[in-house]
């Protein structure tokens, strides 16, 4: 718990600030409005579960054979199941008979409850003013929203859906909870396709340069709500101490109009993100303290002993140098902090950011609308791609580059 002075303040006075910015970004988003995403023809409905009713969005082929099955996660702060409708219409255009589902991170829906248990946390959070851990060992847990047992719960909607296998997509928070169906339940998975989540190398000193250089999700920063609201309110409103979207999507959604996917999906990104993780907040809080970043870099040699294939999908906009300076978004998969240094090849050796030094072209295959970095020989992945005009939001930024890339990765 906060026990820090400075912190407690900090946290009370961001309360009162954010009753007025909360005001403001509500505004935004009810004068935007979206309706794009309203137009596509989605079927929604509930699978129940020992009683419990998990949302189900759904388009394409209903009767379709497991090989043309997708099921597909988002992740927060953006609502899961909404994150990923453009990438599902995108993959619908170009295939209508793939039946594609999108599940919501299970028990993130509106109507589950937390429910404490006698179990207690296993990872703390960590103050941004002091740099210290903050204590998280009394702070009892519920275990359904662990990633593991969140994973378990899928396994279990896809019996009950009489799904036998699937090619399964992720991002973010999605791809660590279908990774973990991977690990427990490989017979349900075909292909494994993951976008905007680190890999299996990360080095301990790196997790001290954040809030200002993230080599990955500062967890333990955004366990505390206070201070990720702070910090995301800082880097989407003036893009410090990073940039956390593309420049050219914001540039080219800034003057996208009304009525248009991108001008929506911009609206997701941009405002309701930050208002949608209050109402994820606890849930996600639970996740993060029944694991968090290094447990689940460890947790990945079991995944490397599948012998399921493997696509990540990362926006080729991360690590660069936006126009003020700050890097854009956190998963470098190049250089000094390369997060992939034993799958693909190094396309900016020894760089901080893309600007220091020249593009090894020799490396990187450009396939029109998304481009492709050579693998090692030892690697697990069986393709890395780069999604153009994209940062870590890859699915929301650019989803028809990413329905490609997945689309081809899931027929070879």
């Amino acid at each position: 718990m906060i026990t820090n002075f400075l912190d407690r303040l900090i946290s009370i006075l961001s309360y009162i600030v954010f009753v007025f910015i909360d005001i403001y970004i509500n505004l935004r988003i009810f004068f935007r409005g979206t309706s794009s995403n309203k137009k596509l023809n989605f079927k929604e409905y509930f699978i129940s579960i020992e009683n419990e009713d998990h949302t189900i969005s759904e388009i394409g082929e209903h009767q379709a054979t497991s090989d043309k099955t997708l099921l597909l996660i988002g992740g927060i702060p953006t609502d899961p199941i909404e994150s990923m409708s453009w990438l599902a219409y995108e993959l619908h255009k170009i295939d209508s008979t793939l039946r594609i589902i999108i599940l919501n991170m299970p028990y993130y829906d509106e109507r589950f409850d937390i429910e404490y248990s006698d179990e207690f946390a296993i990872s703390n959070g960590e103050s941004f003013i002091t740099r210290k851990e903050i204590d998280f060992s009394t702070h009892k847990i519920d275990p359904k929203f662990s990633h593991i047992n969140q994973s378990k719960t899928v396994n279990l909607i896809m019996n009950k859906m009489e799904i036998d296998a699937a090619h399964v997509i992720g991002h973010d928070r999605g791809a660590v909870i279908l990774e973990n169906l991977c690990i427990n339940n490989p017979e349900k998975v075909i292909t494994y396709s993951r976008a905007a989540q680190v890999w299996n190398y990360i080095e301990p000193e790196w997790k001290n340069l954040a809030p200002k250089i993230p080599i990955g999700p500062p967890h333990k920063l955004m366990s505390i709500y206070h201070q990720f609201r702070i910090l995301f309110f800082q880097v989407l409103n003036f893009n410090k101490p990073i940039r956390l979207l593309s420049e050219t999507f914001e540039i080219n959604a800034k003057s996208s109009k009304k009525d248009n996917d991108l001008y929506d999906r911009y609206t997701i990104l941009k405002y309701k993100s930050q208002v949608s993780y209050k109402k994820y907040f606890k849930k996600i809080q639970q996740s993060f303290i029944q694991g968090g970043l290094d447990i689940e870099v460890q947790n990945r040699i079991k995944l490397k002993n599948t012998s399921i294939p493997i696509m990540q999908f990362q926006g080729e906009d991360e690590f660069k140098r936006a126009s003020n300076g700050s890097l854009i978004s956190d998963q470098p998969y190049f250089g000094k902090y390369n997060l992939f240094r034993n799958e693909i090849e190094d396309i900016y050796p020894s760089a901080v950011d893309q600007s220091s030094v020249p593009l090894k072209k020799e490396y990187l295959s450009d396939l029109g609308l998304y481009k492709e970095i050579q693998l090692k020989e030892e690697a697990t992945f069986n393709k890395f791609c780069l999604i153009p005009d994209a940062a870590h939001f890859n699915v929301i930024e650019n989803p028809r580059a990413c329905a490609h890339a997945i689309y081809d990765f899931i027929n070879t």
